[in-house]
């Protein structure tokens, strides 16, 4: 099997288990992976910090903002914007979950007259994902956004899950242009990949 090929049969596998599942048990293993995030210190010692929104029950992340916002911390998030022909994710200011507006996919986004930030200025950028294995390797939807809006990124890629996402015995198999992760924050435990921004 090409590489391509085990990349769509692990997406499958796991988005569909992913959309099985019901909120309540989102909320609760959510809340358990978030609370294990901002108790780290890659959280606490960051300054600015950029997250997403969920997208099909994905790990949610509004108790990192508010936990982020109390404390002072910028926060970002990104939003689809168009970049010539193509389309990328820029990376806007948020100040209250209210300033989020449905956008690309009717995920909700930073508004039009956000501020835009570069993400190499980012100390912590926390991402989400289909799945990942303990080597860092992330595989999102396909689409590469992710890829491409951090490569130049030099702070902590922290990605938060639930533990099934996390690939026991294969590994994901990871090209030279997808973005690797420095740790993974799940509702289980804390993965330290040995992963470093560039890698």
């Amino acid at each position: 099997m090409n590489r391509s090929a085990k990349k769509e049969l692990i997406r499958k596998k796991l988005l569909e288990k992913r959309r099985s599942m019901v909120f309540e048990t989102v909320y609760e293993l959510s809340l358990r992976a978030q609370k294990r995030l901002v108790g780290a210190s890659v959280f606490n010692e960051a300054r600015k910090v950029c997250l997403y929104c969920s997208f099909q029950n994905e790990v949610l992340t509004d108790e990192v903002f508010e936990r982020a916002r109390a404390l002072g911390k910028e926060v970002f998030y990104p939003r689809v914007v168009a970049s010539g022909p193509k389309k990328r994710l820029g990376f806007f200011r948020v100040h209250g979950l209210e300033e989020l507006l449905p956008g690309a996919y009717e995920i909700p986004e930073p508004h039009a007259g956000a501020e835009l930030a570069s993400p190499e200025g980012f100390d912590l950028i926390v991402v989400p994902g289909v799945a990942f294995d303990e080597q860092g390797g992330r595989l999102g939807f396909g689409k590469g956004y992710y890829d491409m809006a951090l490569e130049g990124a030099t702070g902590r890629i922290v990605a938060l899950a639930y533990e099934f996402q996390v690939l026991k015995k294969e590994g994901i198999p990871v090209e030279p242009h997808d973005v690797t992760v420095s740790a993974i924050v799940t509702d289980e435990r804390v993965i330290e990949t040995g992963r470093r921004a560039g890698e």
